[in-house]
């Protein structure tokens, strides 16, 4: 199991976001936490970085990066998908 920790931004946009998608957010990261290599999560590499994923959940997307050595998840922002790229 991994470690979860997260910027202030993405705790400030979490909040502001709609509580059923909020619901639908901390439930996909409890599954990423778990196995952040599960396939059916449609996590996808960012180009232009090293370490950074995105997660798709509905209309929200999790920015976030992984440190399999450590065993901890970053995440890096939470928001819509219209706001977030």
């Amino acid at each position: 199991m991994y470690s979860l920790s997260y910027n202030s931004r993405a705790i400030k946009n979490l909040k502001s976001i709609h509580p059923q998608d909020q619901r639908k957010v901390l439930s996909m990261l409890k599954l990423l936490v778990v196995s952040p290599k599960e396939p059916s999560l449609h996590i996808k590499k960012l180009i232009q970085t090293q370490h950074g994923f995105r997660l798709r959940v509905g209309k929200v997307r999790v920015i976030f990066d992984v440190d399999h050595k450590a065993r901890k998840i970053h995440v890096w922002d939470i928001d819509y998908r219209g706001n977030i790229y």
